[in-house]
């Protein structure tokens, strides 16, 4: 998943001689905090309309803004992860693309972002969540896929976290299966700190009775 496959043409852009009421029209229709600002030179910034709702004054120009652009942006050949990571940064509901020579190619909005995201497999598929906490040293990734995979299960998504003041990984998996009992154990008698799991086994019970229910409500 690139840049290049999340980018629209067709997202609002501000040019520098627009005057501010435009920008918050587009924040008003859109819902977008983050407009990229185009002039003929190409791709100035990103105007923070949320920050400008309070002026009085909606017929200055994008222009008078420049100081609070903010600059940053992705391109075309960038990963989906890394536009994620750069919007998470800046906490930008918008992130303008640009291609190898520079020129302002279109836009990727959080929510699209977020809709694809949700569409991948490792997402959709139902799981178990479970929580490890290990030593930095003591990470082997090879070993924890192997206690999974042990136990006829596979890891759909992992998450990585660090713990620096206590020299911790804090690990999060996402695996293809519900009945997560048998890997519990497993990690457990490697020594692993289970910190959460989910499901539980009464919980796997309500789900399996929720899904019975279903079924049954379709044989009517």
């Amino acid at each position: 998943m690139l840049a290049s496959e999340l980018v629209t043409t067709d997202f609002p852009v501000l040019k520098p001689g627009d005057p501010l009421h435009k920008a918050v029209d587009v924040f008003l229709d859109y819902c977008i905090c983050h407009v990229p600002v185009v002039s003929e030179n190409g791709f100035e910034g990103i105007l923070p309309v949320d920050l400008l709702m309070d002026i009085p004054d909606r017929g200055k120009l994008i222009s008078d803004f420049k100081n609070d652009y903010i600059h940053v942006n992705a391109y075309l050949d960038q990963h989906g992860l890394d536009v994620f990571e750069i919007m998470a940064r800046y906490e930008l509901t918008a992130l303008p693309v640009l291609d190898g020579n520079q020129h302002y190619a279109g836009c990727i909005s959080s929510s699209s972002l977020m809709k694809t995201l949700s569409e991948y497999y490792s997402f959709k598929q139902a799981g178990g969540i479970i929580d490890l906490s290990v030593g930095i040293r003591d990470y082997n990734l090879s070993e924890i896929s192997r206690i999974v995979e042990s136990n006829n299960a596979k890891i759909l998504i992992l998450y990585l976290d660090t713990d620096e003041e206590n020299a911790l990984f804090k690990i999060t998996l996402k695996i293809d299966t519900l009945d997560l009992s048998h890997i519990l154990a497993t990690f457990e008698r490697f020594k692993y700190a289970v910190t959460y799991f989910y499901p539980a086994t009464e919980q796997k019970e309500e789900l399996k009775d929720r899904y019975d229910l279903l079924m049954k409500m379709f044989d009517i």
